[in-house]
């Protein structure tokens, strides 16, 4: 059958939109004009300039893409029931300038007036195929023209299917799953046409919101656009084994590109705290700091526990191993003959603390790493400290490349138990009690000896015997303390008679004092 009814672009149309594409600059196509062929369907012709005979011209109602077929532009425009009494065999499309840049006929139908007894509001349409829609003006002034019933259904649908808030699903996934298939979510099985969120998809582009099929699933028309699925979208769901009465918003930061973008959903079912002053119930959990954070992190009981004091729990160490930071504040029980080397200290790291124990039968040395230094409080001698069975030692960092220890093992190296382990040496007692010892070599006569230090305030019981020596034929040798000794701090002086064949003679002394 011979096609009698067809659109087709007039010559100054084909010009225009050639230039259009050319330039880039689209085309505008603005209003709509109907006639009525001046009693007769006229054949479209390419060179027509206007309608055999104009009836009505006014602005477009619409005028877009043919979502069925893309390279057809569908122009549309509603005729109020106040306008008409007359034919509509003929219709053409106008540019802003005025010029006619398409060309129809129409089967004949009357627009009758209501004063003829009879009225209606009528919608017109023009489909115009052409090879670039791209170089068209897809614009209309809406204040100026009707919408058509089904204009407003589509545009209701369209504002409420990018709504952030989406129509709830049936079940969510739990794992990855293949989208096709009448198939088990979350404990349902689901039906054709139930909604399914998939959140849990390996090739996270493939997550989003589904409609359940015997065949391959496809997305649900409210969020199947890039335009539909944008950040803080949010669905419920409304049954299952483990997600049923649970609600889930998109995380995925903008731009969303609905197939290639990977989408990621998270639990908000609980719902979200108010940034200003939220009001927490329940028991809320947050993660713990670092223990050697001083930010505005949010202390857990855990931090907290540490950061009063309390260690934070046990490492057994039974081989020689070298400790790390984030070991701090706790107990360190040695097993074994091993030894324990600090970590490097770090400047967020000043306060770590570890408490380490010989628990067991062995030596245990504790040692700073290389390139840091261990001292005993109140000595500034760098050391390393080994236990006994029993001994114990509490190692801080204090800054810089320096630990610092206390506890019984490091008494040997405090001030009130210093000491000079020599032939003339001295110990000191806590108490201020200080025993001194050496030897006074001399002959016969007075020999004096200086103390390794001198006693701060009294000398209180001096000893002194011959040392051991080869007495000579000539006769004994005796030894008695000179009574200045007991009043000297500093020094102790004994008088020697008699000597031996060896020539010189000493004396060994003890003294005690404060």
């Amino acid at each position: 059958m011979p096609v009698t009814y067809f659109a087709l672009l007039t010559t100054t149309g084909a010009a225009k939109l050639a230039n259009a594409a050319a330039v880039g600059s689209p085309l505008k196509i603005t209003r709509l004009a109907v006639g009525d062929g001046a009693g007769s369907v006229p054949t479209p012709d390419a060179n027509r300039t206007a309608l055999v005979n104009e009836v009505r011209r006014a602005p477009l109602n619409q005028l877009n893409i043919d979502p069925a077929n893309s390279s057809q532009i569908v122009a549309e425009q509603i005729i109020p029931a106040d306008a008409g009494g007359w034919w509509i065999r003929e219709m053409g499309l106008y540019d802003e300038s005025g010029a006619l840049i398409a060309y129809a006929n129409c089967a004949p139908s009357y627009k009758p007036l209501l004063a003829e007894g009879s009225g209606r509001t009528q919608t017109v349409r023009m489909v115009l195929i052409v090879g670039n829609t791209a170089s068209v003006d897809l614009r209309f002034d809406a204040s100026l023209v009707v919408a058509t019933r089904e204009y407003v259904d589509d545009a209701i649908s369209t504002a409420i299917n990018r709504l952030d808030y989406k129509q709830s699903v049936r079940a969510a996934t739990t794992a990855n799953i293949t989208l096709s298939g009448l198939q088990t979510v979350d404990g349902i099985a689901l039906a054709a046409g139930d909604r399914v969120l998939v959140k849990d998809q390996v090739a996270a582009n493939e997550n989003g919101i589904y409609v359940a099929s015997a065949g391959v699933w496809v997305r649900s028309a409210d969020a199947d656009e890039s335009a539909e699925v944008t950040p803080a979208l949010t669905v419920s769901v409304e049954s299952g084994a483990s997600l049923a009465d649970s609600v889930w918003q998109l995380i995925t930061d903008a731009p969303i590109s609905v197939g290639a973008t990977p989408l990621v959903f998270r639990d908000i079912t609980n719902g979200l705290a108010r940034l200003a002053s939220p009001a927490f119930t329940g028991s809320p959990t947050a993660p713990t700091p670092s223990p050697f954070d001083r930010d505005t992190s949010l202390a857990t009981t855990e931090f907290v526990q540490r950061a009063i004091g309390n260690f934070s729990g046990q490492t057994s160490a039974n081989t020689t191993r070298a400790l790390t930071l984030d070991m701090a504040g706790q107990v360190i029980n040695c097993g074994n003959t091993i030894t324990v080397t600090l970590p490097t200290g770090t400047s967020e790291a000043v306060g770590a603390t570890f408490q380490i124990n010989n628990a067991g039968s062995g030596v245990v040395t504790v040692q700073a790493a290389a390139g840091q230094s261990l001292y005993g409080v109140g000595n500034s001698t760098a050391r390393t400290f080994v236990l006994g069975a029993g001994d114990t030692v509490t190692v801080a960092y204090v800054g810089g490349a320096s630990w610092y220890a206390w506890g019984g093992v490091q008494l040997g190296a405090s001030a009130g138990f210093a000491s000079f382990q020599q032939p003339n040496g001295y110990q000191r007692l806590p108490s201020g009690l200080i025993i001194q010892w050496g030897v006074a070599i001399g002959g016969t006569g007075a020999l004096t000896s200086v103390y390794p230090i001198a006693f701060p305030n009294a000398v209180l019981q001096v000893t002194a015997t011959l040392a051991d020596k080869t007495i000579g034929s000539v006769g004994g040798i005796s030894l008695y303390l000179n009574a200045s000794t007991i009043a000297n701090k500093t020094a102790i002086t004994v008088t020697v008679n008699g000597s031996d064949s060896a020539g010189a003679t000493a004396a060994r002394y003890i003294a005690i004092g404060y």
